[in-house]
């Protein structure tokens, strides 16, 4: 692949991303969904920013091989992460204003663990920085990269769209104790002590 075409992947990122923030301006009644949601419309144009510097700097300075098998994998996964961002926005924004939650969860079902969109947002936005951060683009990136440090950081504080869908499970602990969580429906044993445990159904302890 030369470097017009990662150009040209680039460009189709930004229009991807383009169209998941008029998808997002045309959903009605957004602040009934999650905060996540304008969260994530508000970092997007951090994304469209810091990918069209990138790709005016390749147009300017062009690639070279070293470079371009640096970036290649990051534009791609960045590819990725836009598209699963803007087709799960999309499929919230095709259902009728009182089922888009329960839409929304049922897509995080189907998509599975990383599917929720402050977690397909944190992702395309650490592809990002991935991207900005390289040697080569430095310097034509050094202003979106602060905004994007800020974008990751900003995400990581929003409470989960969808906490009590299967696979998005938080869990926090501030004491000194220890924290034991069973996310399954398996029975758990825990023994902290120094003695022995056994476990078992059924158990007969007889004296010697």
């Amino acid at each position: 692949m030369s470097g017009i075409e990662v150009i040209g992947l680039i460009s189709s990122i930004i229009s991807i991303v383009d169209t998941a923030v008029k998808i997002h301006n045309a959903l009605k009644d957004a602040d009934r969904l999650p905060r996540a949601f304008q969260e994530v419309a508000l970092r997007l144009p951090v994304v469209t920013d810091t990918l069209t510097a990138v790709k005016g700097h390749l147009e300017e300075n062009g690639i070279d091989e070293a470079t371009f098998r640096a970036i290649m994998p990051v534009v791609q996964a960045c590819g990725e992460n836009a598209e699963a961002l803007k087709d799960i926005l999309q499929e919230v924004t095709v259902s009728p204003d009182h089922s888009r939650l329960q839409r929304y969860r049922l897509a995080i079902r189907r998509l599975g663990k990383g599917s929720q969109v402050e977690e397909l947002m944190k992702a395309l936005l650490e592809n990002v920085q991935l991207l900005a951060g390289n040697r080569a683009m430095q310097s034509a990136t050094g202003a979106q990269v602060g905004e994007v440090l800020e974008a990751i950081h900003a995400l990581s504080e929003v409470p989960p769209s969808a906490p009590d869908t299967p696979g998005s499970m938080t869990f926090s602990h501030y004491g000194t104790g220890s924290q034991f969580n069973n996310v399954d429906s398996g029975t758990q044993n825990i023994n902290t002590g120094s003695g022995r445990q056994y476990v078992a159904n059924s158990m007969t302890f007889g004296a010697d």
